[in-house]
């Protein structure tokens, strides 16, 4: 078979075909593939030429599909989802990576951050999930998450340290005026708590 598939049809009237017998109009068929309903129609009449039969009755209330129209049109529905199929496979997909981070991590750290690494990696479809409460990897589809906390996170997890966290005590300027100035985190601990 040195011309490859000789009997094959005009692929592009196989796409018209799949489209019309979907629809069994010519007319939302042209529609959905931007031509006129004229091209569409051309586009089955020379099918059904080609083939030596008919594909579609012409019904006064618009198509319905004969019998061999109606076998071939699952069989080509199904050579379709193969060609776009293996089509979709030969481009290289954008990884998608979920993070949930809080909301004040995201606007102090994470934002001013993405466009350096959306630049880095155009590849990576990052997607940015900013609450407080806590994330679940299988059901919100999370990646990974930024929390504050212990390393004891729960099984199944990995955990990485991000960066150290430093707190200071800030305190009202009275508070050293005063006769008993604490000198110890217990001593602290009989003042008021703001944040």
């Amino acid at each position: 078979m040195p011309n490859g598939f000789p009997d094959l049809p005009s692929l592009n009237a196989l796409r018209v075909f799949e489209v019309v017998a979907r629809h069994l109009n010519f007319r939302l068929a042209a529609d959905e593939l931007g031509v006129t309903q004229a091209a569409v129609a051309q586009q089955i009449r020379g099918l059904e030429a080609s083939l030596n039969l008919r594909l579609f009755e012409r019904l006064p209330q618009g198509l319905a599909l004969t019998d061999a129209g109606l076998g071939y049109s699952g069989s080509i529905r199904n050579a379709l989802a193969m060609i776009d199929e293996a089509t979709r496979l030969l481009r290289p997909q954008a990884s998608h990576l979920t993070v949930s981070v809080t909301p004040t991590f995201a606007s102090k750290w994470l934002i001013p951050r993405l466009g350096r690494f959306a630049h880095s990696h155009p590849d990576i479809d990052l997607r940015v999930l900013a609450t407080d409460r806590l994330s679940h990897f299988n059901t919100d589809g999370v990646d990974l998450a930024v929390r504050y906390g212990k390393p004891d996170i729960g099984a199944g997890l990995n955990s990485e340290l991000l960066m150290e966290q430093h707190i200071v005590a800030v305190a009202s300027p009275r508070l050293f005026e005063a006769s008993k100035v604490p000198t110890s985190f217990e001593q602290l601990q009989a003042f008021t708590l703001l944040h």
